[in-house]
């Protein structure tokens, strides 16, 4: 019988990438990065603009993340002090008076800064972008705990990641903390995607204590949660969840999730926490660590299967796999239509019962 491939698409999908969050990045700044399997390197201007480059200079190679310097719009090689302009890639000056060769230039990606992050654009044919990741209002807004952060270096694949936000049927089979299959929404427009669930969540899952029966009253093992996963591409996500608690009580969460392909066989999962804030002193720090550590605990589990699993282009799909399905359809956009066809006709189907 024929093997199914492991890896049928691409690990490279069109789409906006995570480079780095923005209060990580001040003027002047300069890092190494290493996405899509090359080497780049980001950095601030004096202007307080973002820019990221390829990361070796076409004087004589050497990595301009490891001692490069920021000069007004400029970086500046660490091996000879040519420097590069951020808006154009092209050398403007060299350290010893030389003229510029007209091709010592590097190459620009295009960047993005929005939601408090870093973007860059990748095309596997270098076209410039057809869409942008949107404002959140909800970022600003007052009365939200400090960031909780997590990142992971995962050997995994970005569809599989992505595709996890439509699985509701694995959450109480692996994850255990809703009661029974989530109710699933899907609303999609172009590369934005939102996911609507509705399901009881377990309170002691986040962190409610369990009390004991005073009279007539109880607290309840579950409480109803409403979670809204807004998408743009396979990278950027904003996880929103609300939760009815007993006594007219109310806990509301926050979480930016990216992941950005580094290699062929790996990914950077990154994501920052929330939670709204407490009228009494010590809690709201005592909710978001109980939060943080179910929604990281959750991943982990997540990633246990990533790790080992392969993609089927073709699964042997139950009428509980909708949501996939549906956003299989919806991811295609981000992928040649040509190498999606390709991947699909080298599937194997499902073998038929006998």
């Amino acid at each position: 019988m024929e093997a199914e491939p492991t890896v049928p698409l691409t690990p490279y999908p069109r789409g906006w990438y995570f480079a780095a969050y923005s209060d990580e990045l001040a003027i002047g700044d300069v890092k190494p990065l290493h996405f899509f399997g090359r080497d780049l390197v980001l950095f601030r201007t004096e202007d307080g603009r973002p820019h990221v480059t390829d990361a070796h200079c076409p004087h004589l190679g050497a990595h301009l993340g490891h001692g490069g310097e920021v000069r007004g719009g400029c970086i500046r090689c660490p091996f000879h002090g040519w420097e590069f302009a951020a808006d154009s890639g092209a050398c403007v000056r060299i350290a010893n008076g030389d003229p510029p060769p007209p091709k010592a230039r590097l190459r620009r990606w295009e960047v993005d800064e929005i939601n408090g992050m870093v973007l860059f654009w990748f095309h596997e044919r270098g076209e410039a972008p057809d869409w942008r990741v949107q404002a959140l209002p909800e970022l600003a807004e007052p009365g939200w705990s400090r960031w909780s952060p997590t990142s992971w270096v995962l050997h995994a694949r970005i569809q599989d990641v992505g595709e996890n936000d439509a699985d509701v049927s694995h959450s109480p089979v692996m994850h255990g903390f809703t009661v029974g299959v989530p109710a699933i929404e899907m609303d999609a427009e172009g590369p934005r995607c939102t996911w609507h669930l509705n399901t009881e969540i377990k309170l002691a899952a986040i962190g409610v204590p369990k009390l004991p029966r005073i009279g007539p009253f109880a607290l309840p093992a579950s409480a109803p949660s409403e979670i809204e996963v807004l998408r743009w591409g396979l990278c950027v996500g904003w996880i929103r969840q609300w939760v009815t608690l007993p006594f007219g009580l109310s806990f509301a969460t926050q979480s930016l999730a990216t992941t950005t392909p580094i290699d062929e066989d790996h990914v950077l999962l990154t994501f920052r926490h929330r939670v709204r804030k407490a009228p009494i002193p010590g809690l709201t720090a005592l909710m978001l660590r109980s939060y943080a550590g179910l929604f990281d605990s959750t991943a982990q589990e997540d990633v246990r299967i990533w790790e080992h699993k392969i993609y089927r282009m073709r699964p042997a799909a139950s009428k509980a796999d909708w949501s996939i399905l549906a956003f299989r359809r919806w991811s295609k956009q981000f992928y040649d239509r040509d190498h999606y066809d390709a991947a699909m006709g080298r599937s194997v189907e499902p073998p038929a019962a006998e």
